[in-house]
């Protein structure tokens, strides 16, 4: 069941070269995911009433490209699969004459906002979605990005291959969280995320590259007053770029973005 809309690509949405930043493309997926759930009847009034609400574990997005600003772009989704309390939504991003912008996977986990915990979806909601029995099958499961190990990462250069990180290669920045982070989770907002993840990178490096790919996972939610160590690293090509999002002694987030030359 393909739920669809269009999109104008804002002024505010758009980088210093006029293109959509991959950041405002993520809150497309994320905005048509609610609107979806909202026209099967489940909307966040739904998820307030019954103390409950889906929390994103990973994304993994393909690139094809960016659209600029002014232009229309039609953006759908739809719920692959559904199991015990997880799903699985697909998305997909078109330009007006038809051709494919973006293409993304997600994987939702369904939790009872008072105690943080899972909830099994259910049953009726695997209908509302047109999902029909034996859907369970189907779930794709996001492949894991590595967390940041003791001595850091092998890190993939253009080539597939991997080195291990040096510990002067890693950029290192702090971030705090504001009550603006929040969303109506209770956490900070899942695109929040990406956006610590772009401003740790080189000066230099976002007016030279584009994103052809991104894929993160959540591991632990944050909350507003928290402060948190964002850890970065580049692969010698600059065609990948890997981020670590940590505490004192957890991670919160990893990430892993696939980069081209403009």
């Amino acid at each position: 069941m393909v739920f669809s809309r269009d999109y104008l690509v804002h002024y505010y949405e758009a980088d210093a070269m006029r293109y959509l930043t991959l950041p405002s493309l993520v809150q497309y997926f994320e905005d048509i995911a609610i609107l979806h759930s909202g026209d099967r009847g489940m909307d966040l009034e739904f998820f307030k009433v019954n103390h409950c609400g889906w929390m994103l574990l990973k994304w993994d997005i393909q690139v094809e490209r960016l659209p600029l600003f002014g232009e229309m772009v039609g953006v759908s989704t739809e719920v692959h699969a559904m199991k015990s309390f997880l799903a699985d939504r697909v998305f997909r991003m078109t330009a007006g004459d038809g051709s494919l912008l973006a293409t993304a996977r997600s994987n939702w986990l369904l939790v009872d906002t008072d105690r943080r915990r899972p909830m099994r979806i259910p049953a009726n909601q695997y209908g509302q979605f047109g999902l029909a029995p034996g859907a369970e099958a189907e779930f794709v499961a996001i492949d894991e990005v590595p967390p940041l190990g003791p001595e850091g990462e092998a890190l993939p250069d253009d080539a597939g291959s991997a080195r291990a990180l040096q510990s002067g290669e890693l950029l290192r920045s702090t971030v705090r969280t504001y009550n603006s982070d929040i969303d109506t989770n209770g956490h900070v907002n899942n695109v929040r995320y990406i956006d610590w993840a772009l401003d740790a990178l080189p000066e230099d490096f976002l007016p030279r590259h584009v994103p052809t790919g991104i894929r993160v996972q959540y591991r632990k939610e944050l909350s507003a007053g928290s402060e948190a160590e964002m850890v970065s690293a580049v692969s010698p090509m600059h065609t990948v770029s890997r981020h670590w999002l940590r505490g004192a002694s957890e991670e919160y987030c990893g990430m892993e973005i696939r980069w081209k030359e403009r």
